[in-house]
């Protein structure tokens, strides 16, 4: 009975010993793609502020038959938040920045990330290139502190990120297919 405790004590200390080292191992993980308009950051969340979309989507046009000017305004059927988070960590590309803020768009109301201290959020600049929006329902929520990231299941920053980067951010067309 006490070898058998022996081996099982152990087999816990070998298997906490290995999880500690594989979060040390992925701790730093980065890549760089400047190409891809994408920024993954691990953030923690400073402030989620709900704007309206359609308030500035006026633009006045000029009829051509009538020469009247007519003010048209498009719709977006989506929630919109503003949204600042700290830059703990780059994972993909680099935000030389320690605060971002971006703009978040969610179709089924808050956006999910906002419920979590610390996430790895998933942003591109606009086409302009004067502001980021998130990458539509893309994050990651995290355990952890120091550097010393992972998924809630215990995944590694690499392992969740090769998740999206090989199933929705390849079907919208940010990286392609091998």
């Amino acid at each position: 009975m006490k070898n058998c405790m022996r081996k099982i004590i152990l087999f816990i200390a070998l298997v906490s010993s290995y999880s500690c080292m594989r979060a040390q191992i992925d701790t730093n993980y980065f890549e760089r793609d400047e190409s891809i308009n994408l920024f993954v950051f691990i953030g923690e969340k400073i402030s989620v502020v709900e704007f309206d979309p359609n308030e500035n989507n006026k633009v006045k046009v000029v009829d051509p038959v009538t020469k009247d000017t007519i003010v048209k305004q498009r719709h977006i059927m989506d929630y919109a938040f503003r949204v600042k988070f700290k830059v703990l960590q780059n994972v993909f590309n680099e935000l030389k920045t320690d605060t971002i803020e971006f703009v978040a768009y969610n179709h089924y109301g808050r956006p999910g990330f906002e419920s979590y201290k610390n996430s790895m959020i998933y942003i591109s600049k606009s086409e302009q290139g004067d502001y980021y929006y998130h990458q539509k329902y893309q994050f990651n929520p995290l355990k952890g502190v120091d550097r010393k990231w992972q998924g809630l299941k215990g995944e590694s920053i690499k392992e969740l990120f090769e998740n999206k980067k090989n199933g929705v951010l390849k079907a919208r067309g940010l990286f392609k297919e091998n």
